[in-house]
């Protein structure tokens, strides 16, 4: 039996680190555009569907080939969470097995990543979700936090034993969040037991 499943790119207006972030262009194409080629180029998915809030993304996604959901003004604030807007698009979207959010700010992820990462999840036993790494260049050994007096106190960090460490640390790197949609809206993330990196 083949999975159903939609590809939900999220992409709001109101951006205030960087204006109109997911449609600046890049090299000859808005930035939203590599994530919906990417999406469309898998030839993975049933829908392909953009979140937006502005009438000028929705014009540009549709131009791209994707299919646009307006959301709500309660989810155009900062304050809106990845899950109320996953959420939002599921709701108007049922009847899939999982979905893939792809963030429009990971241009460089391909549809080779997207085809790559959507069998690995349906091929993996027993996972739920799927989030994408990236090995980290540091040890969260040496990772700690400052406080308003700037004092390095509690940097304990002892580097020659840091420096004879040879285990791997990975974080999440953004571009590709697969999840099972009756598991996902029951735990609203995407970490824990059943997940998988990719």
């Amino acid at each position: 039996m083949s999975l159903k499943k939609i590809a939900i790119i999220p992409a709001r207006s109101g951006s205030k680190g960087l204006p109109n972030k997911n449609i600046l262009m890049l090299l000859d194409r808005p930035l939203i555009a590599y994530t919906i080629e990417a999406a469309i180029n898998s030839d993975v998915f049933d829908r392909v569907v953009v979140s937006t809030d502005s009438l000028e993304y929705k014009s540009i996604a549709e131009k791209y080939g994707a299919e646009v959901i307006m959301r709500p003004e309660a989810l155009s604030s900062d304050s809106a969470t990845s899950f109320m807007v996953i959420e939002d698009v599921l709701n108007k979207c049922k009847g899939y097995h999982y979905f893939v959010l792809l963030q429009p700010t990971s241009p460089f992820r391909n549809y080779k990543h997207v085809m790559s990462a959507v069998e690995q999840f349906e091929y993996a036993d027993n996972a739920k979700f799927l989030v994408s790494v990236v090995e980290s260049n540091k040890s969260s050994a040496l990772i700690k936090p400052i406080d308003d007096s700037l004092s390095l106190r509690n940097f304990n960090c002892d580097f020659s034993n840091y420096r004879r460490q040879n285990r791997k640390e990975y974080y999440p790197n953004g571009a590709i969040f697969i999840g099972y949609v009756a598991d996902y809206l029951r735990r609203k993330h995407f970490f824990g037991e059943g997940s998988i990196a990719y």
